[in-house]
């Protein structure tokens, strides 16, 4: 009997250690699994961090010259004519940014050194590519053009491809196919600093038309829209010049091929609410509009009461009306300027003794006086 005692206690015993065992192992394996688990979750982290790592790099690019931006009186900008022309798309979507003129750009670095606008290029010239706050990419530009006694640098591509985030790249163009529509923004940069910023649209058309050649098209909306200018040409006359593009997929309903649209346009100028000079020409103008594509217009003035040309000198004093009548649109667009002291007053976004933004300046320079369409 006692010998069966012991035998029902040993078994006992073993059951219990083995149930020690189990819970041992069980907590075991769970410690095991969460050390796996941090484990991943360290490396899944890390991966995270490089990534961002690896963005924030992409977006800032390379670290840039320190420059001395004493070297003019002026903040640096871009001229507004070469951002609208420069700033370009095809009915595809690709998008073009070159041809800019930057103004009062150092050309030497914070130690005095000259810039070599060749060995310095990656770190010299940049303009970074934003839709609404998303970084989407930059590109590089020659900075080798300059004239007007170095106060203007051309934003041009560069002569050869250059490595971006590891890779050869070439062109200064994005893909709107690819980034979408919506609102875009060009940062320009000198060295480490951003001195100039262009907002735009990017716009996607859909054709509903199911036997048409092309379905969708993109156009670029913005400044091209609101602005026109008067322009002191070398002549010495008064220009007036706007902008023309169409957003229509077939212009030219006899001829699918035909896809520029000609669009009859007229200008005339009041001064003092009174006729004083329009267009040149016993008609209205035709200007040959592109799809998609901005292009410029422009005329000379006449004198309505006798005969005679407008020179940029000969403006007087008062209150000038310019109404441009475009063929197809119900009433004219109207733009308003003043002479004081012979001499046009600048928008306040033109004027540099006002505008509180340098990045938002309208640069003119001293040839292009930019007008607001009254809306």
């Amino acid at each position: 009997m006692k010998q069966i005692k012991t035998q029902v206690l040993s078994i006992m015993l073993l059951c219990s250690l083995g149930n020690v065992n189990a819970q041992l192992l069980g907590k075991l394996k769970k410690a095991a699994s969460d050390v796996n688990s941090v484990s991943n979750t360290v490396k899944t982290g890390e991966s995270v961090v490089k990534n961002v790592k690896q963005k924030a790099g992409s977006a800032t690019g390379s670290a840039g010259l320190k420059l001395d931006w004493n070297t003019f009186k002026l903040t640096p900008a871009i001229t507004f004519n070469s951002l609208l022309y420069g700033t370009s798309i095809g009915t595809g979507g690709l998008t073009r940014f070159e041809g800019y003129t930057a103004t009062f750009i150092p050309n030497k670095t914070a130690s005095g050194a000259t810039v070599d606008a060749i060995s310095d290029q990656a770190e010299y010239l940049k303009v970074k590519v934003y839709k609404g706050d998303q970084y989407i990419t930059y590109f590089e530009y020659s900075g080798t053009q300059t004239f007007d006694d170095g106060k203007k640098t051309k934003f041009n591509a560069p002569s050869s491809r250059y490595q971006r985030n590891g890779e050869w790249v070439g062109g200064t163009d994005i893909d709107a196919t690819k980034t979408g529509p919506g609102m875009y923004r060009l940062d320009f940069y000198a060295g480490d600093k951003m001195f100039y910023s262009f907002p735009f649209e990017i716009a996607k058309l859909t054709n509903n038309d199911p036997y048409a050649t092309m379905n969708e098209m993109y156009v670029t909306r913005g400044p091209w829209n609101d602005y026109a200018y008067l322009n002191l040409a070398d002549t010495g006359n008064l220009v007036f010049g706007f902008y023309l593009n169409h957003e229509e997929f077939q212009p030219n309903p006899a001829n699918k091929n035909k896809t520029n649209k000609s669009v009859k346009w007229s200008v005339k100028m009041l001064k003092d609410n009174k006729p004083y000079a329009q267009h040149y020409g016993n008609g209205p103008n035709t200007a040959q509009v592109k799809q998609a594509e901005w292009e410029e217009n422009s005329c000379a003035f006449k004198l309505v009461d006798k005969p005679g040309e407008i020179k940029f000198t000969n403006l007087t004093d008062g209150a000038y009306k310019i109404e441009l009548t475009l063929e197809g649109e119900k009433k004219p667009r109207l733009y308003n300027f003043s002479v004081k002291g012979n001499k046009i007053v600048p928008i306040v976004e033109q004027d540099r003794t006002k505008n509180t933004d340098p990045t938002r300046l309208i640069e003119g320079w001293s040839d292009y006086f930019w007008l607001k369409l009254e809306k």
